[in-house]
C-alpha cells in the first residue's frame, strides 16, 4: 500500500512539473489590407491580422469566431477555422476575411453612413472593433482567448 501511495504521489509531481500554463495570444495589429470589393452596400477586405505568441513553445491555430463593428454596429462575422501552428515568441500573420454588410450603417442613420462612406474613401482607413474569441492550444490544452479590441484597419 505504501508503494502505490509513492507511485502516485511521485506521478502527481512528475505531471504537474510537466504541465506549462499557456500564456494568451495578444492582437498587435491588423495590416495587408486589401479590397476585394467595394460598394455602396458591401465592403469586402482580405488582410493579416498580426497576433503575438509569448510563450515559449508554438501554439496550434484552431478557430477563429469575432463580430466587427463600426460605430457600434455589427457589420461582419469573422468564422474561420484553421490547421496551422504559431511559432514561439513571435508574432504571426493570421489571415481574415471581413464581409461588411454597409448597408446596416444606412439602416441605423442614413446621414452618418454618407459621412462614413467619405471618410473611408478619402482616409482609407476605417476604426473596427474586433469581439469574439480566437482558439489556441498545445496537445490536448487548449485556450479560447477572449477578444475585444479596436483596430484601425488601413487600406
Amino acid at each position: 500500500m505504501k508503494q502505490i501511495f509513492c507511485l502516485v504521489l511521485m506521478s502527481c509531481l512528475i505531471f504537474s512539473a510537466c504541465s506549462t500554463s499557456i500564456l494568451e495570444p495578444t492582437i498587435e495589429k491588423i495590416e495587408d489590407v486589401e479590397i476585394i470589393e467595394m460598394s455602396k452596400s458591401r465592403l469586402e477586405l482580405n488582410a493579416s491580422m498580426v497576433l503575438n505568441n509569448p510563450n515559449g513553445f508554438s501554439l496550434d491555430l484552431a478557430k477563429a469566431t469575432m463580430k466587427a463593428y463600426v460605430d457600434d454596429i455589427e457589420l461582419a462575422t469573422i468564422d474561420q477555422s484553421f490547421d496551422t501552428s504559431m511559432p514561439a515568441n513571435q508574432n504571426f500573420k493570421m489571415p481574415i476575411n471581413i464581409k461588411m454588410d454597409l448597408d446596416k450603417l444606412y439602416r441605423e442613420n442614413p446621414m452618418t453612413a454618407i459621412g462614413k462612406g467619405i471618410q473611408i474613401m478619402s482616409e482609407k482607413k476605417l476604426l473596427v472593433k474586433f469581439k469574439g474569441t480566437i482558439d489556441v492550444g498545445k496537445g490536448i490544452a487548449k485556450v479560447s482567448v477572449p477578444i475585444d479590441q479596436e483596430e484601425i484597419v488601413a487600406f
